[in-house]
């Protein structure tokens, strides 16, 4: 038998802590614009039941009491004022019983000071829990003989009222139990219909987790200000997309986000910059609808090559840099590239009567620190270090038509086996190394024929 090694806090921590999230899941889901209407709703219906239901009627019922009591008193005066002068104690006594019958009478009483005479009625029914008196004075012809009292049972009116407060308390609550009901089943499915784009988007971006843990109108809110935030920061992209008809342009943008990591990396990289010599030539040769559409037929060849080989655009110039996809052969596929691009310019300059750009090709390769940045809100790689400084000395030199590469390029052992290179300068650097570059004067064996025919396809397909 094995000991249990589990450590026996998780399980009690995790479920105080799974509590804690749904009940904050909830609150936030209830903390919303339809939980305030719904509330502000009922408390104004039930300020309307206040003001136009209920004190009315409690107002009508205390007057109608109101009314009774002094209507009896003063009929009971009416009645009793004769028996009372004659001294008639046995009239008087009926008199009071049958006004005691009535309904809501508890009591009624008499006292003649004069006739010295106080009689009672027999109490009608229980002993209630509060009385209304109303008492009238009883005249014969002008003489006062004494006073009558009406005691008036005011329990009805306490239970009808009893009965309204219960009745207002079950329509609160079950006012608010069917509030709930349809909060919490709108939250349901307003949940169910936002989960899936919620889990899509807190897993491609992380960063918009937060955004739907509120309820919907945050969500959707939250939703439309980071898609609008978006736009404004990708309207080039987006433009792009939709108005490009190649599919592969898409595609070479997703791979190119991909390759450029979120992060920053050291790094061996080889880096290939493309060099027009002849611009000002072209300007003056055509106009600029025609240089434009000349210029992105270039434009994409070069990356339509560099997509090829796995080269990445950098933002500064036509510069490829080779490498970042953890490619071992990163300097052959650098040196290939160029030279396509090479071949592919020479086969334009023989196909076209008018003049065309003259290109020369700069690589290098070394170690590199390689960070992110955005030009036109599309990721794109920063290169900085030993390969980007010997690239600067290469392109300086300005080769026209050819491929110059620097030295560290022919450390890489398969390169240096394939390549045939002949050397054209050795620059003292400031730090007081040097560097020596390299004209490439052919790739070995047939490799040349492979990428002559490569260019040429490219070329075709365009």
């Amino acid at each position: 038998m094995t000991a249990d090694t589990r450590n026996p806090q998780t399980q009690p921590e995790a479920q105080p802590a799974a509590k804690g999230l749904l009940s904050r899941h909830w609150l936030r889901w209830l903390w919303q614009p339809l939980t305030g209407f719904t509330l502000a709703l009922l408390v104004m219906v039930n300020l309307m039941l206040w003001l136009f239901w209920y004190q009315p009627a409690s107002d009508a019922l205390a007057q109608a009491g109101q009314r009774l009591g002094e209507s009896l008193a003063r009929t009971l005066a009416f009645d009793i004022a004769a028996p009372l002068q004659r001294g008639d104690r046995l009239a008087i006594s009926l008199l009071l019983n049958r006004t005691a019958e009535e309904p809501l009478v508890f009591n009624a009483s008499l006292n003649s000071t004069s006739q010295d005479i106080t009689l009672t009625s027999r109490p009608g029914g229980r002993n209630p829990d509060a009385i209304d008196r109303f008492s009238h004075p009883v005249y014969f012809e002008s003489d006062l003989l004494g006073n009558v009292e009406i005691q008036l049972d005011d329990q009805p009116l306490r239970s009808w009222q009893e009965r309204a407060y219960r009745a207002w308390f079950l329509f609160n609550l079950l006012a608010l139990a069917l509030a709930a009901g349809l909060i919490g089943w709108r939250t349901r499915l307003q949940d169910q219909a936002t989960q899936k784009l919620a889990t899509q988007l807190s897993e491609q971006i992380p960063e918009w987790r937060d955004a739907f843990s509120g309820p919907p109108e945050h969500q959707i809110r939250m939703l439309v200000q980071r898609l609008s935030n978006a736009l404004d920061r990708n309207a080039q992209v987006l433009r792009t997309l939709a108005t490009s008809t190649d599919s592969a342009e898409a595609e070479r943008l997703l791979e190119q986000t991909h390759l450029v990591g979120e992060k920053g990396a050291y790094c061996d990289v080889a880096l290939l910059n493309v060099q027009c010599h002849n611009w000002d030539a072209l300007t003056r040769h055509y106009d600029a609808h025609q240089l434009q559409g000349l210029w992105a037929r270039y434009e994409h060849l070069i990356t339509q090559v560099g997509e090829l080989y796995g080269g990445v655009l950098l933002p500064e110039g036509f510069t490829l840099v080779f490498g970042l996809s953890d490619e071992d052969h990163y300097a052959m596929n650098a040196v290939c590239a160029a030279r396509v691009l090479q071949m592919a310019a020479e086969q334009l300059h023989q196909q076209s009567h008018r003049q065309q750009p003259s290109f020369g090709y700069s690589l290098s390769a070394g170690p590199a620190f390689v960070s992110r940045t955005t030009k036109h809100g599309i990721p794109l790689p920063l290169v900085a270090g030993d390969a980007s400084q010997w690239l600067q000395q290469v392109s300086a030199l300005q080769p026209r038509d050819t491929l110059f590469l620097a030295e560290p390029m022919l450390q890489d052992a398969e390169l240096n086996r394939s390549v045939e290179v002949s050397l054209v300068r050795d620059i003292t650097l400031s730090d007081g190394s040097r560097l020596e570059v390299w004209e490439l004067d052919a790739i070995s064996g047939n490799q040349d024929q492979l990428l002559r025919s490569q260019a040429r396809t490219l070329l075709e397909a365009q």
